[in-house]
């Protein structure tokens, strides 16, 4: 395969030596590929503009919020067409063997679930036509909306600043830092994660955590990550923080986890810590009738009509300290 110069039509052998080159013709690389393939938005008209090779050649909006619009108001037959073909390359140039829960879509700035739906009636019709099966296909329980605020909850010694239940123990985990006990233990697990600390672990403690759920995954058991903000959040958080994070990076990372983990490992992203304390006791509870749900997509659904995705609450941080409690005794894995 050889690469071609648009200013001078010399050939080069690898994209890097055409880049080496153009910078003798006095151009950024930014300009150099607007000025000759001059790849437009299907909604606006607008020069696309370039930051890296495989994505400006990916591209065809400037934003998701264009793509959502152009999706709506575009030809029926030209959007469908589209969406089958961008998910088609996705699955091929990413090696997925499911399609993609609805956290993956919208960091990646491809048409989400909603659109899917919108467009072909459901996203399992939708990944029919994709030639996919969906990672996470299963209906979230009717159970989901139930008050769970009173269920035991087993807190591993470990966590740092613990959430607040109105019954809880402290208890040495092997995976993660929330369960249950006795007879409602059903090998769902939750780890809860600051919004630093959910970059840190998919980032610099990426190695560390794939060993844990490698553990989980042979343990038979199901990790939740419950991160304590809202998704919409994630780019003011980043700005805000004392820590800067290349959320592209973080991103990239989180996909990897679950296009790999899917069996056993799901990231919500729960909009407070208030909210936290909220959904894990459900997650706990419910167990493997979430396994196969995309709790992530009906939760952010949730939170909107809450109105917590735009605006996170601002709460008083309560942190408790949990008496420590005898495994045996609780019976959390398979004991009396």
């Amino acid at each position: 395969m050889s690469f071609e110069c648009k200013e001078c039509n010399e050939s080069f052998v690898s994209l890097r030596s055409l880049h080496a080159h153009i910078k003798k013709h006095g151009k950024f690389l930014g300009d150099y590929y607007v000025d000759n393939y001059q790849r437009k938005d299907k909604l606006t008209g607008e020069l696309i503009p370039f930051k890296k090779y495989d994505q400006y050649f990916a591209t065809d909006f400037i934003n998701t919020r264009n793509m959502k619009k152009w999706c709506k108001t575009a030809p029926r037959a030209e959007v469908k067409e589209f969406i089958i073909k961008t998910f088609k390359e996705k699955k091929e140039a990413k090696g997925l063997r499911g399609a993609p829960p609805s956290i993956y879509l919208q960091t990646l700035g491809i048409p989400d679930i909603d659109v899917c739906k919108e467009v072909f009636g459901s996203y399992n019709e939708a990944c029919k036509q994709f030639g996919m099966l969906p990672m996470l296909s299963g209906q979230l329980p009717n159970e989901f909306k139930n008050d769970y605020s009173d269920t035991p909850i087993l807190v591993d010694t470990r966590e740092q600043k613990p959430l607040y239940f109105k019954n809880a123990e402290s208890l040495k985990l092997d995976v993660g830092d929330y369960a249950v006990g006795g007879d409602l233990y059903d090998y769902t697990f939750v780890d809860r994660k600051s919004y630093q600390d959910f970059c840190a672990t998919v980032t610099n403690g990426y190695a560390r955590f794939i060993k844990e759920l490698e553990r989980c995954r042979s343990m038979g058991c199901s990790l939740f990550v419950v991160v304590e903000t809202a998704f919409d959040k994630m780019w003011a958080n980043n700005r805000a923080g004392y820590k800067k994070f290349n959320l592209d990076y973080v991103y990239h990372r989180m996909r990897e986890i679950q296009a790999e983990y899917s069996d056993c490992c799901q990231f919500v992203f729960s909009g407070s810590r208030r909210k936290s304390e909220e959904i894990i006791p459900k997650i706990l509870v419910l167990g493997k009738k979430l396994w196969t749900v995309d709790v992530q997509y009906f939760w952010g659904k949730q939170l909107k009509e809450d109105g917590l995705a735009d605006r996170e609450t601002k709460t008083k941080q309560r942190v408790q300290k949990y008496k420590p409690v005898n495994s045996r005794q609780r019976g959390i894995f398979g004991g009396d």
